[in-house]
């Protein structure tokens, strides 16, 4: 006679302490996977502000370069006069400003009004007339 490695008729019972082990085990692994992925997302937001940083910082060297040419021409006679002409309006002696004004008499034409502007907003949009 052969004995049966595993009996068909006998039921082992689960013990309580053996359901709330594998409930702590399940509580336990569904807290490490969210902390990895939320560790995984910080990974890929670090990255992608890196990225973003390094990008900013070629702009600024750029733009650094750009202002230590303006600076170096500023510190030129010629540069100077230029800022001097431009915000506080200098002359040098025996120069005269002139001064052009609009003509006041100049009126623009009065614009269309109703129906007449919606056609020529139309036209326009349509590109068979321009202004």
């Amino acid at each position: 006679m052969a004995k049966k490695q595993f009996p068909q008729n006998h039921q082992q019972s689960v013990s309580p302490k053996r359901i709330l082990a594998m409930l702590a085990s399940l509580v336990v692994f569904f807290l490490l996977l969210t902390s990895v992925i939320g560790l995984g997302e910080k990974y890929f937001a670090l990255r992608a502000r890196s990225k973003e940083l390094a990008a900013q910082q070629v702009q600024l060297a750029a733009k650094q370069k750009e202002l230590e040419q303006t600076n170096a021409y500023l510190d030129t006679p010629e540069g100077t006069e230029q800022v001097l002409r431009e915000r506080y309006n200098y002359i040098k002696p025996g120069e005269q400003m002139i001064v052009i004004t609009p003509d006041p008499s100049a009126t623009p034409p009065p614009q269309p009004t109703g129906v007449a502007h919606w056609w020529d907003e139309l036209l326009q949009g349509l590109g068979l007339k321009k202004d």
